[in-house]
């Protein structure tokens, strides 16, 4: 439909759904997802991205300074790769841009949020919080709702793979998804309830947010 895309999914109708044909009702899946970035210096790298052994990534954020009125808004999101799919689709509406099959590629991740109370930064000397966003979250107006706990990505909005570290302190929950098949099975339906994302990865990218 040429909409921008601005990380919303957006509210659509049951008959704007409908418009949207998968062809031969088929997903593929991938193992491997490979990107493209720049590193700090202006060099090319490559981050291969698989959600059995390498799964995290960041994109550009949303927020804005009215959602987060208690500090400055994150410029980043992240997340959890659960699975890399490519479909062929057609868009049979009078809304369409073009009515030709399109091959499409996307992820479907799970998202992180930053821990509000946790104070991390130069200063801290403490790195960032992010843990699985829980579906019920307390804040009604947290802008990762219950319905963005699981999600899908466009592959051209992945910025680069990040590194988590898991805060093995905080232990391990069944609180925050509960059974799942977005958990692998050697997890048993658990999470740890927070990493700290690695600053020696992506200085650069960090230090933007740290000031």
């Amino acid at each position: 439909m040429n909409r921008a895309f601005d990380s919303e999914e957006g509210n659509y109708s049951d008959e704007e759904l409908a418009s949207v044909r998968i062809l031969n009702d088929r997903i593929y899946g991938h193992k491997v997802l490979r990107v493209n970035y720049t590193t700090y210096d202006m060099r090319r790298a490559q981050d291969s991205i698989n959600p059995r052994t390498h799964p995290d990534i960041m994109v550009l954020s949303s927020e804005d300074e009215e959602l987060r009125s208690d500090s400055e808004p994150c410029p980043y999101w992240y997340s959890w790769v659960i699975g890399i799919y490519h479909v062929e689709v057609k868009h049979d509406s009078p809304n369409t841009v073009t009515s030709d099959v399109q091959h499409m590629e996307f992820l479907w991740v799970r998202w992180f949020g930053q821990d509000p109370d946790y104070e991390a930064s130069w200063r801290a000397r403490h790195l960032h919080h992010v843990g699985f966003v829980p579906d019920d979250p307390l804040d009604a107006n947290d802008p990762m709702c219950a319905s963005d706990v699981l999600g899908f990505i466009n592959l051209a909005e992945v910025i680069c793979g990040v590194h988590l570290i898991l805060a093995f302190a905080h232990r391990k929950t069944t609180g925050l998804l509960g059974p799942s098949i977005a958990h692998p099975r050697k997890d048993k339906d658990e999470d740890w309830q927070y990493s700290y994302i690695n600053m020696y990865v992506h200085s650069t990218l960090l230090e933007q947010f740290f000031l």
